[in-house]
């Protein structure tokens, strides 16, 4: 028994130090110290707590300004989130750009959104919610590694778009579009 235990600890103690060491070095990282944002289901159309936010950070929305750039259909929105999540309901209309995803997938889906983008098309990213960052990380790349100037961020994200009875879509599901 006492062995037992003994290799349960080193198993914990190795999967400890693994996943220090991933989110060191992942460039999606989880900040260690930081004002976590509030998860409550408040109606507020404030603007997110980033905890990976950095100055000079693309611009984040409001549900209020999201919306209303919806209605521009210039405006390009990329979910940042993986195929599955996308499946399961997205904004209708945006496309899917995985940003998570390994570098070959990330391509396919960018590829496809790229014959559609100009360096100056407004873009607003989003993912999850307040605590999934896929869209920071998508909007710095955008902008910082592409070029395009016009980036800006939904930290609400797929869960406030749906929960405020946007526009959306359910490819995933029976009668989904």
């Amino acid at each position: 028994m006492k062995r037992v235990f003994i290799e349960v600890a080193v198993i914990l103690a190795i999967s400890l130090v693994l996943g220090i060491l991933n989110n060191t070095f992942s460039h999606s990282r989880v900040a260690w110290i930081g004002s976590w944002p509030s998860f409550s289901d408040s109606e507020s159309d404030s603007i997110w707590d980033c905890l990976s936010c950095e100055e000079g950070d693309p611009p984040s929305l409001r549900l209020s300004e999201v919306s209303a750039l919806y209605q521009n259909p210039e405006v390009v929105f990329l979910d940042a989130r993986f195929p599955e999540e996308y499946e399961d309901g997205h904004i209708k209309g945006a496309y899917l750009v995985p940003f998570e995803a390994d570098e070959e997938e990330f391509q396919y889906y960018f590829d496809i959104v790229s014959e559609i983008l100009q360096p100056s098309s407004m873009i607003v990213t989003y993912c999850s919610g307040a605590e999934c960052e896929s869209s920071l990380f998508l909007a710095r790349y955008l902008r910082d590694e592409l070029g395009y100037d016009s980036v800006k961020i939904f930290f609400g994200g797929w869960r406030r778009w749906e929960k405020a009875g946007l526009p959306v879509s359910y490819p995933g599901k029976e009668g989904g579009e």
